[in-house]
């Protein structure tokens, strides 16, 4: 793995944005999303340095997850839990899927979660706007998702072998795209 010149997402605050009280969690959501395209770029480089072409064909997000699957860790002291950087790559993964959601759907939109304190994406980025689904609340957290799907790969649970992929084509055929 060739790190390059990678420079990780800086937030403005510590802490998730589930703790953060509103007023602070809405000014990270802000400041997230106005770093996407240093983000694509940071993302852009790092795959570059590893011999892969960022790109949002089907074809390219499928060599951008299994990149993702043979290299992201888990931190060494603690199993559960990515090693802090790629935690960083996710969320820049994150980002460019969503954008690629949206590009694809444009009814999809990035928003700022507020649906209950209770929710694990409470105060989160989210992607939302599907239209053909029961739930008119329905979101789907690319970035949790993604974390998740790591995870998995430390504990070898089987997945979907091209996850990023199906992930693109159902949000599509849920947006009624």
């Amino acid at each position: 793995m060739n790190w390059a010149e990678y420079e990780p997402y800086e937030p403005l605050y510590e802490g998730t944005m589930h703790d953060m009280p509103r007023r602070q969690a809405r000014e990270e959501f802000n400041h997230l999303m106005s770093a996407k395209g240093e983000r694509g770029e940071q993302l852009r480089l790092l795959l570059l340095a590893n011999g892969i072409e960022l790109d949002t064909t089907d074809e390219a997000v499928q060599v951008l997850h299994d990149w993702f699957r043979v290299n992201v860790e888990s931190e060494p002291s603690n199993p559960e839990r990515l090693r802090p950087i790629w935690y960083a790559v996710v969320n820049d993964i994150s980002l460019f899927l969503g954008d690629v959601m949206i590009s694809r759907c444009p009814n999809l939109e990035w928003v700022f979660w507020t649906g209950g304190k209770r929710d694990s994406s409470y105060q989160r980025h989210v992607i939302t706007g599907f239209r053909a689904v029961a739930n008119p609340k329905y979101y789907v957290d690319v970035d949790l998702n993604l974390a998740t799907q790591g995870l998995w790969y430390m504990e070898n649970v089987d997945q979907e072998p091209n996850q990023f992929v199906a992930m693109l084509r159902e949000a599509a055929e849920m947006g009624g795209c």
